[in-house]
Parts: C-alpha cells; structure tokens; sequence
C-alpha cells in the first residue's frame, strides 16, 4: 500500500534540508474538540480532560478519546496563553509527524515515520532540522521515531483493551443534557463510559482476567475522569462560548451501547 496524497515517508533525500517549525502551543488543536489517546497516557489524560469512548459511525471501531469541548471546533482548554492543561495528548504532540506506509520499500505493509508535507509548521529556513549536513539524523528526528514508535504500541495495546471490555458489556452510555442561558435544553449524546454497575457485576474469574491484563486500574481511572466534565463546564463559561447555566450528566440512559467488535 502507498500513503494517501501529502504524506510521505520520511527520507534524508526527499527531506535534507527540512526543518520543523516551533509549535510549543499545539495550536494546530486549538479547535479540536476531541482527540483519540491510548491507554499509556490515560493517567496523564484524566488529570486534565473527561476520557470518554466513542464509536466511529464508518467502522464501527471504538476508541477512547479525551473530550474538549461539547461540539466540533470547540476546544476550552485552549486559550490566547495556549493550552489550559499539564498533559496534551501524543496524537496532537506528534504533529506533522505520523505514521505512515514506507513508499522506499516493495513491502506493502512496512510501516514508517512520515511527514503531513502540506502542515504550515514545515519549512526550509526555520525550525529545527530533520537531518545533518552529513546526512545522519538529528537528535530531534529520532526522537519523533520513538514518539511514533510509542503510539503504535500502545495503540495496539488500547485496542485489546476496548475488546476486552466490549466482550465483558462493560460499556455504557453518557448523555450531558445542557441548559444554555439562552435557548431550549439540549442532549450531547453517541458517548460512552465504563459502567460501575456491570463492573461490580463481574464475576471473580472476569475480575481476575481484566487484572492479569492490567485493565482493571484503567476502568476505573476512565470512570473517575467523568468528574473532569465539571471542569470542562467550568472554563467554557469563562471562555468566549454559549454560557450553560445548568446542566445534568446522566450515566447509563436508555440507549443502545456499542456492540461488541
């Protein structure tokens, strides 16, 4: 396979004098509502954002993701200093990185480091660079390798864990009914959590099996992250957005949850 139009493989022939622009704000995010993380980041992630899972409508593929704001192009922890957070999540880091096929290789499946060549933080006068006068990588590049590296395994990783709790039932619907100062109260829906109840409903043998996979801790830590949703309120009615002056989170509501891969 070969990477779709603007994404090429990394290569010291293509990309010699290729330098990344200074983007310590991740303003590339800035209107991101969500964003997909993996398991690896979680801690890091729920001290900061709610975690919730969503279904892709096209796949059906469930993936947990940390919530910024309650619509697309809304992001609250943003602002004119940046990011209102300690922790921004790999898939934002990353950019204009990502990983890609290997156009240098036959092997179709030889995946890569590659590069987004439209983003506007690429340059060849500024920034730091991809590569030596010599032609060796830069410190700076092999640590992208490793970053890349690392959200490859741990998406691996995260998928088995949402299998996991697909097979087991564990996920659960979250609906936040919202009232705006102005306007008629509204539902923000298609979310999902770990359900508490069917978690206490495990049996010994369920437990024992989401331990020895070193899941348990991370259902827990999603579930808690709900609390984070007060927050995310909090610094939208401080911010340049609809105010809510009220609003409820309802946990399992009478909806479909996403079925099991």
């Amino acid at each position: 396979m070969k990477n779709i139009n603007n994404i090429e493989t990394v290569d010291k022939t293509l990309h010699a004098n290729l330098r990344v622009k200074n983007n310590a704000d991740f303003a590339h995010a800035k209107e991101m509502n969500l964003a997909a993380i993996t398991l690896g980041e979680l801690s890091a992630c729920t001290c900061n954002f709610p975690v919730v899972l969503i279904q892709n409508p096209e796949n059906q593929q469930v993936r947990p993701v940390a919530m910024f704001g309650l619509r697309p192009g809304e992001n609250v922890y943003y602002g004119a200093d940046g990011w209102d957070s300690t922790y921004v999540p790999l898939l934002i880091q990353r950019h204009p990185f990502v990983i890609g096929f290997d156009d240098r290789s036959d092997d179709p499946k030889l995946l890569a480091t590659c590069l987004h060549r439209q983003s506007p933080f690429l340059s060849e006068s500024e920034g730091v660079a991809l590569f030596t006068p010599e032609g060796n990588e830069t410190d700076y590049l092999q640590s992208r390798h490793l970053m890349m590296r690392d959200i490859f395994e741990g998406e691996k990783y995260t998928d088995q864990f949402v299998r996991k709790i697909q097979e087991l039932g564990l996920l659960s619907p979250l609906e936040i009914i919202l009232q705006p100062e102005t306007g008629e109260m509204r539902r923000v829906a298609g979310i999902f959590t770990i359900s508490e109840r069917k978690l206490r409903e495990l049996t010994d043998a369920q437990v024992q099996e989401l331990y020895k996979a070193d899941f348990l801790p991370a259902c827990y830590v999603i579930l808690g992250s709900i609390f984070q949703l007060h927050r995310l309120m909090y610094l939208r009615n401080k911010k340049d957005f609809e105010r809510i002056v009220n609003y409820r989170i309802d946990l399992e509501p009478q909806a479909q949850v996403a079925p099991t891969a």
